[in-house]
This record gives structure tokens, sequence and C-alpha cells, in this order.
């Protein structure tokens, strides 16, 4: 872990990037940290990766670390968590609720709580964690959004410090059967009219070989995977949408183009657009899709925002909250399929088959919550 590489790119706005490679299994992704840098300087952290010597070399020369939040549960954002921490022992911390430590599960708070309850979970939370937790990002329990709430009489400790600065929508799904929550939240920065997000939704740059000469690599590829992959590899030209396909788990499926030339339908379904990612569509919106479709709905209602960062992939994406809506489609119920064929990327449903067999296991097996919706709606027949 401490032989990772960093990379490092300005997001303009005074955000930057932080990326580091993740492999496992035939899978290799991409992964960011994203930091904001307040008006006092003070760097707001969103996801904290492995702090080698080189990320937090990279980190400190952009300013002081005082505001760490960990905006989701999945295993590969948590994992580095506590390590980071160590290094940053003085940041004010805030967690995703519905998180899951050593010692067993956090809680959540919810905007009708009172300052002694507040306390109690997240007292709860800092020894389920290991680390210190300053707060628990707070769950919507009243009618009216989220921001509003945060503008009403609340307990000092219901929210961060940098409240006032960033709009927040909180979704946290604990469905029975599920082996606990799932929980992501997504953030306006007001100043800069920024949607940071985590895994929510993706944009896959296409390759691209226009003005490149014979030794450059000939798609978009992120010079991080220089770092774990040798020149022979890179230089295949079916590495880039291979790597894609297996990260959201579509098949590698090929078909000859109008010249004859092998491509993947998948990858080229998915690319340059605003998507919601095919594993969520399966394993999130699937079984939850009210609770999904609400949050979607919330979070459009924020702050406007132009632009969205996230933790995969290609950032800044210019979109705003009618694209973030749009990459959502499928979990409108109102929408025919002309409207759904339009709004989604054009995905055959054989693409889907891979997800829809590990869905089949996990019902077929009770591993999970069952799947209660139909997330290939709108896929392109064959």
């Amino acid at each position: 872990l401490e032989n990772r590489a960093t990379y490092r790119y300005s997001l303009g706005r005074n955000a930057w990037a932080l990326e580091q490679l993740i492999a496992f299994a035939n899978v290799t992704a991409t992964i960011r940290t994203n930091v904001i840098q307040l008006e006092d300087g003070g760097l707001w952290v969103c996801g904290p990766l492995w702090p080698t010597d080189e990320y937090c070399a990279l980190l400190d020369e952009l300013g002081p670390v005082t505001n760490v939040v960990l905006p989701t549960n999945a295993l590969e954002h948590k994992a580095a968590m506590k390590q980071f921490l160590r290094k940053y022992p003085r940041a004010e911390v805030w967690i995703s609720p519905g998180q899951y430590g050593p010692f067993g599960e956090c809680g959540v708070v919810t905007d009708d709580m009172d300052e002694d309850q507040v306390n109690m979970v997240v007292k709860k939370a800092g020894k389920t964690m290991g680390y210190r937790v300053d707060g628990i990002l707070p769950l919507r329990e009243q009618t009216g959004s989220q921001s509003n709430a945060l503008q009403k009489p609340k307990p000092k400790n219901m929210f961060p410090s940098w409240a006032g600065v960033f709009d927040t929508e909180v979704l946290c799904v604990n469905l029975p059967g599920n082996a606990g929550p799932v929980s992501e939240c997504a953030f306006v920065h007001k100043p800069s009219k920024t949607l940071v997000v985590t895994d929510a939704v993706v944009c896959v740059p296409a390759a691209d070989d226009a003005g490149v000469n014979d030794s450059a690599l000939k798609f978009p590829i992120q010079p991080i995977f220089s770092s774990y992959f040798d020149q022979t590899i890179l230089s295949d030209p079916t590495f880039w949408p291979r790597t894609v396909l297996q990260a959201v788990f579509l098949p590698l499926r090929t078909e000859p183009d109008k010249t004859g030339t092998a491509v993947y339908p998948g990858y080229e379904a998915l690319t340059n657009r605003l998507v919601r990612a095919p594993i969520l569509r399966a394993f999130a919106d699937a079984r939850a899709p009210d609770s999904v479709r609400n949050w979607v709905t919330r979070v459009s209602g924020l702050a406007t925002f132009d632009r969205i960062i996230t933790a995969h992939f290609a950032s800044p994406i210019n979109a705003g909250p009618d694209l973030f809506t749009q990459a959502f489609a499928h979990l409108n119920p109102g929408l025919n399929a002309d409207e759904l064929s339009s709004s989604l990327p054009p995905i055959e449903c054989q693409d889907w088959s891979t997800l829809n067999s590990l869905n089949d296991f996990i019902d077929d097996n009770n591993l999970g919550a069952p799947v209660v919706y139909d997330f290939r709606r709108g896929c392109k027949a064959e």
C-alpha cells in the first residue's frame, strides 16, 4: 500500500483530485479523493485514500487539512480512513450514516433529534469506527429539503462547521436481508456551483486517436495506469474498453462495426455522457428504487450547480440538475419507451446478463434483499 502511486489533478475553482489505482481480480479502476479549498484556506477532504508519503505531500502543498468527510460506506472509499486520520488528527471528521467498523454499526442521526440524542449516537460511532468522529451527517425525517433543515434552529452538534457553504443530501438505505446499510452523501459547494458525489454517477471518456503520435497512448487513459501496467499492455487498443467494462460489470462482448472492426457495444453505449453506473442500477436501484428516486429529486433541488466531480473516471463533468436527473431516468415510471431511449445510455438488453446473473444468484441464495424493480428498463433490444 505504501508503494502505490498518487497523481494530483487541478479541477479548477479551488478544487483538486488526488488519484490512486485500485486493482482486484480482473478489475482495475481509478479512485479519487476530492479536495476543495474553503474561504479560510483550509482543505475540505472528501473520501481520503491511502496516506502514502507522496499522497500526503501532494495534499499538504494545497493547504492545511481542516475538514475530512467519509461520504459513503463502500469499502473501497472507507478503507484508508483510520490511517489517514492518524496523519491529520486535528481535522474535523464527519461520516455518512450507517457506517460499520470493527465493533459494529455506528447508527444514524436524524434531524428531529435533540443534542443529547445526537451526542449519544456520535459517541458510539467513535468507538465503533476506531477513530474520532465529530459528527454523522443527518438524515432528513421531515418534509422539505435538507438544505432548508440546515437553516432551522437545531442542535449545534448536528451539522458540521462547513454547513453554511455546502448543501447536503444523504441517502441511507437499510433493507432487511442486506448485510447492512448503504449510504452516499451528495454535496453542493455553493461558492463554486459544484456537486460532489462519490459513486452516484460517472462519465466515461471515449477513446480518441486524433492528434496523437505513434508513441502516445491512443485512448484517454489517466497517467496513473502507467504505475501498474507496462507499455505493451497500455498500447493495446482494447485495454481501455476492457478496463471500463470490467469496472462496471458489463460483459466483454464484441461485434463488428461498419468497417468490420471489432468493437465493444457496452463500452460504446457508456462513453461521453453522464450515466448511472450499471452495477449501482443493478444492486442499489433494483432493491430500493423509491429511496434512490427521492434522493435524486432532493439532490437536483439543492443549490444551483453547473458541474459534477466524482470519485471515478472523468471529472469535472459539465452537467447540472437536469442531466443529473436524466442519468436516473430508468427510475421514472412515467417515461415511455421513446423517452427512456433518448435519456439513457443505449445498453443492449443482452449486455445486462452478468449483473442479471449476479442478482439471480443473490436472490436464489437469500444473500441480500430481493430485487423489486427492473433495473434494465430502457435497454436496447437485440
